[in-house]
């Protein structure tokens, strides 16, 4: 159901006694991350219930402490299992446009059985095995996977888990607007992409929770999602993973995510940790993580101001009143955000302050007609197809401000797709990545090619099918990484390595907003290892920080800076993503040289 501007405004600045500044603001702008490019959000009755819920007061929950001691590895594939498995192999099926034309003996049958033969549109012979199906992670949640391994040795290279944030976002945002193997364009032609990250990891993408992407449940209890209860699915599916591929058990296996995962992903791996089992664990990354909400807030405003987006005397205003969570004015507050966003105007990217938005609003006209079912597009007077189906607000006119995620959507005349002139040599950006891979999704031939739902409409991020816990949602995560920091320092064992990475032009979980906690956790950086710029192609393409662990210990824990990225590094820096990818999986940190 629509909403009025001019109803949904009082209702969200004049009417929510209960809001806090942190849970506000950073709902407001980045609660379905990624929904930039996403035609598919409808607004309706139970999301503003949901939009409502999130607006009330944080509150702190007490860890349980992490066990003391980790269990070994359980024993990996033994060599008579592996022959066994080699022998119940099904052989592959051909065909012209197969997915790869490598062996595929040593399978199982049911990792056969979601093996992609035919993708469409594939424009070339790809040099890796692909696979799409659901992992049953309780008897009324099945969560979707596409696993695309390593195109130079699956066999030896690592295993890296990735989802989105969020929370509600699918994975799949990872794979065809990231770092995936394939870039997509408008008529659903896949390209390679120079730049993906399976040349040196086999990537498994992972749409969670349950009722995000093409993963469902079939209980309506499943609808409400908490921190636990997305750890626990997401270490289910890393299992049955292992129990479908067995052959990689052996391989090196690293968690990651970005925005959200700054909740998902140290949960998990604390979770794995403390039942040291079943996998070769070896650490984990997250990019422009969301961890403590209200710096995310405050450096989010600053982050606008700092970019010339608003005038003085209002950051003035909101500095004075709106930066100190113990005397925070509420209603005094909502109405600077507000304003703040009106004066902005809506034809900013918040998630990369220096980029331009998509303007494909004719290519979105011409795919929403009676011949093409799979989007659905709806038009009034006053706003364009993409405006209508936003998830905070229909703007009403370009001045309208609140729903900075639509502004990628609207029809901006002749602004180019193409990557700005100041990316550096080799860098792709597509602002209509996003909604390239939605479209192609909710083809009825591509559906059935991944072995998924064909009933299932696929969106980029999701506000209707899941509901997350407002306390988990509020709650800092900083204890997490000083546990899971603390915990590889006491036991030299765990061997693990762990990275924050963040890009330097997104405004909703920016770099000054990681930096206000990741300095303060337990650890200081190694003498000469602070703020060290890292160089590609000769320029400065970030910074990087090492931390101290001791001498006790053989993990690491670094703090990288990806200049000029945005909130999606690989999607901005494609380039620089890569060579820091390598980095990390080869813990080679050559500060002031080329890490190509």
């Amino acid at each position: 159901m629509m909403i009025s501007l001019t109803a949904l405004t009082t209702k969200l600045f004049f009417t929510l006694f209960s809001i806090t500044a942190a849970s506000f603001l950073h709902f407001l702008v980045s609660n379905a991350f990624y929904e930039l490019h996403s035609l598919q959000l409808e607004y309706d009755e139970h999301w503003m219930s949901m939009f409502r819920s999130h607006f009330h007061a944080q509150e702190q929950v007490r860890d349980p402490l992490m066990k003391q001691q980790q269990k070994q590895l359980y024993p990996i594939l033994q060599q008579e299992e592996s022959q066994h498995q080699q022998q119940e192999a099904l052989p592959a099926t051909t065909s012209s446009s197969s997915s790869t034309s490598a062996n595929v003996m040593g399978y199982t049958k049911e990792a056969l059985k979601d093996r992609i033969d035919t993708l469409p549109g594939l424009s070339f012979q790809p040099n890796f095995q692909q696979f799409s199906g659901y992992f049953a992670v309780s008897p009324t949640r099945n969560i979707h996977y596409w696993y695309i391994e390593s195109s130079h040795n699956a066999t030896t290279d690592p295993v890296l888990f990735w989802t989105n944030g969020g929370p509600g976002c699918s994975g799949l945002i990872g794979l065809g607007a990231e770092f995936g193997p394939f870039l997509i364009d408008k008529h659903g032609i896949l390209t390679p992409n120079n730049y993906t990250w399976n040349q040196v990891a086999s990537i498994l993408y992972v749409e969670q929770p349950a009722g995000v992407g093409f993963s469902y449940y079939t209980d309506a209890n499943d609808t409400f999602v908490d921190d636990e209860r997305a750890t626990m699915d997401n270490y289910q599916v890393i299992q049955e993973f292992l129990i479908r591929f067995p052959e990689r058990r052996l391989n090196d296996f690293y968690i990651a995510s970005e925005s959200f995962g700054g909740h998902y992903i140290p949960h998990l791996a604390k979770k794995i940790l403390e039942e040291g089992e079943s996998l070769n664990f070896r650490g984990f990354l997250v990019g422009n993580p969301f961890v403590d909400p209200f710096t995310n807030y405050v450096t989010m405003i600053q982050t606008y101001y700092m970019h010339g987006l608003i005038s003085l005397p209002l950051y003035r205003e909101w500095e004075h009143l709106c930066t100190d969570k113990s005397h925070y004015p509420l209603h005094r507050c909502n109405f600077l955000v507000y304003t703040i966003f009106k004066q902005a105007g809506n034809r900013i990217n918040p998630y990369a302050l220096d980029y331009p938005v998509c303007s494909e609003d004719e290519e979105i006209k011409s795919t929403s007609s009676k011949e093409d079912s799979s989007v659905e597009v709806r038009h009034d007077s006053n706003s364009t197809a993409a405006n209508q189906q936003d998830n905070i607000i229909s703007p009403s006119s370009p001045s309208s401000h609140i729903s900075v995620q639509s502004a990628t959507l609207m029809g901006l005349g002749s602004i180019s797709t193409n990557a700005p002139p100041f990316l550096p040599t080799g860098d792709v950006y597509d602002p209509c990545a996003g909604l390239h891979l939605h479209l192609y999704l909710n083809r009825e031939d591509v559906k059935d090619a991944l072995h998924v739902e064909s009933s299932r409409k696929w969106r980029m991020c999701t506000n209707t099918n899941i509901e997350y816990s407002r306390k988990d949602y509020n709650t800092p995560q900083m204890h997490l990484y000083k546990k899971i920091i603390r915990k590889a320092q006491e036991e030299s064992g765990i061997n693990l390595k762990m990275m924050v990475y963040s890009g330097d032009d997104d405004s909703i979980c920016s770099t000054a907003s990681t930096q206000s906690w990741i300095f303060d956790i337990g650890v200081s950086p190694k003498s000469g290892k602070l703020w060290q710029p890292w160089r590609l192609g000769k320029q400065t393409a970030g910074f990087l920080t090492e931390f101290d662990l001791g001498s006790q210990t053989n993990s690491s824990f670094v703090f990288a800076t990806v200049h000029g990225a945005g909130h999606e590094v690989p999607s901005y820096r494609p380039r620089e993503a890569l060579a820091l990818i390598k980095s990390f999986l080869n813990d080679e940190w050559d500060v002031g040289r080329r890490m190509e």
